[in-house]
C-alpha cells in the first residue's frame, strides 16, 4: 500500500480460533514492545484481530523484508538459529498474559496413545502388515523416551524450523515469524524438535543421519545468548529430548500413515499421502538410531 507493506493470510482451520487470534496479537504485541523484530498484527476496522468472509478466515499483519532457507547446509546459520531462538525465549520469559489456546504441541504421551488406539483399530488390515516392525519398535522404545511432567514451563515458539527465520544479506538472523503456535510448554519439546529439524540431514530419507557438527553449532549459537536461562536438569535432557520429538514426530506419521488425512505430502516425489507419511515415518527412526550412536559426543558438547 501507499503506506506500507503488509500480508494478509487465510487462516488454516487449526489456526483459526479466536483463542489463537487473542494470543497472537497479545505475542506480538509483547514482542514489538520488547524490540524483537517480527511481524505485527494489523486490526480490522472493528479492532478484530481475524475477519470472516463466510467461508474462512482471514488475518493481517505486517511484511518483513528477510531471506529464508528451507535446509541449513552450514554451521554458521545454525548458529545464528540458535542465537535468534533463545533471544526468543529470553523475550517472551517476561509475558504475564494468560495463553487462551488450548491446542499444544510436544505431548508425547497422548500422540503414543493415539498411535496405540490408530493401530488397535488396523490391526488386521494389509497397512498394518507393512509396518509392523516399525510399530512394535515405537511401541517398545517410545515409552521409556517421555520427558518428566514436573518440568518448568516457558513460553516456546511451537514450530522451530529455519524456514520460520529470517535472514539479513550478512546472513544473519534478524526476525522470527509463524507465530500462531507460541504457549506455554517445557521448553525441551522445542529444543529437541529445532535440533532434530536442523540437524537431520533428510526428514523422509530412510538413512537419515544426525549431524554432530550441526547441533554444536546450534548448541553454542544457543548459549551465547541464554546461558543461564536453562536449568541444570533441562540442559542434561536435552540430548535425550531429541530422541523423544523425533520418535513422536514418527509415531504422527505413522498414525497419519493410517489415517490418511492430516499431513501435506509432496505429490512430485510420492504417489500418495500415505506413501509419503511411510517413508518419513522411516526416515526419523532412522535419523534417531544414528542419534544414539552419537549420544556420548552430544552430552559434551552441552557440557554435562
Amino acid at each position: 500500500t501507499d503506506r506500507d507493506a503488509f500480508i494478509i493470510q487465510r487462516l488454516h482451520r487449526v489456526l483459526e480460533s479466536e483463542e489463537v487470534a487473542q494470543d497472537f496479537l497479545a505475542v506480538t504485541r509483547h514482542l514489538h514492545e520488547q524490540k524483537f523484530s517480527a511481524p505485527q498484527c494489523v486490526l480490522s476496522k472493528t479492532g478484530a484481530v481475524r475477519v470472516s468472509d463466510g467461508d474462512h478466515y482471514w488475518r493481517m499483519q505486517t511484511f518483513l523484508e528477510g531471506e529464508t532457507i528451507e535446509k541449513i547446509d552450514s554451521p554458521a546459520s545454525v548458529g545464528e538459529a540458535g542465537k535468534i531462538y533463545a533471544r526468543f525465549h529470553r523475550v517472551m520469559d517476561s509475558i504475564r498474559y494468560p495463553f487462551r489456546s488450548k491446542r499444544f504441541w510436544y505431548e508425547t504421551e497422548k500422540e503414543f496413545a493415539r498411535l496405540e488406539e490408530t493401530v488397535q483399530a488396523n490391526k488386521t488390515s494389509d497397512l498394518f502388515s507393512q509396518v509392523r516392525e516399525e510399530v512394535a519398535f515405537l511401541m517398545e522404545k517410545l515409552p521409556h523416551l517421555f520427558l518428566p511432567a514436573d518440568l518448568p514451563l516457558r513460553v516456546i515458539h511451537g514450530d522451530p524450523k529455519i524456514s520460520n527465520i529470517l535472514f539479513d544479506e550478512k546472513g544473519k538472523a534478524k526476525a522470527l515469524v509463524d507465530l500462531d503456535t507460541c504457549n506455554r510448554r517445557p521448553i525441551l519439546g522445542e529444543l529437541g524438535d529445532a535440533f532434530r529439524s536442523w540437524c537431520g540431514l533428510e526428514e523422509d530419507d530412510p538413512k537419515n543421519t544426525f549431524r554432530v557438527e550441526i547441533f554444536e553449532a546450534g548448541w553454542k549459537g544457543y548459549l551465547s545468548e541464554a546461558k543461564g536461562f536453562l536449568t541444570k536438569r533441562e540442559t542434561e535432557l536435552v540430548p535425550q529430548a531429541i530422541g523423544t520429538i523425533t520418535l513422536e514426530l514418527a509415531a504422527r506419521f505413522l498414525t497419519d500413515y493410517f489415517n490418511d488425512n492430516y499431513f501435506g505430502w509432496d505429490e512430485k516425489r510420492y504417489p500418495s499421502r500415505r506413501a509419503h507419511n511411510l517413508a518419513r515415518a522411516r526416515g526419523q527412526i532412522a535419523l534417531y538410531h544414528d542419534l544414539q550412536k552419537k549420544m556420548k559426543g552430544m552430552t559434551k558438547i552441552i557440557g554435562m
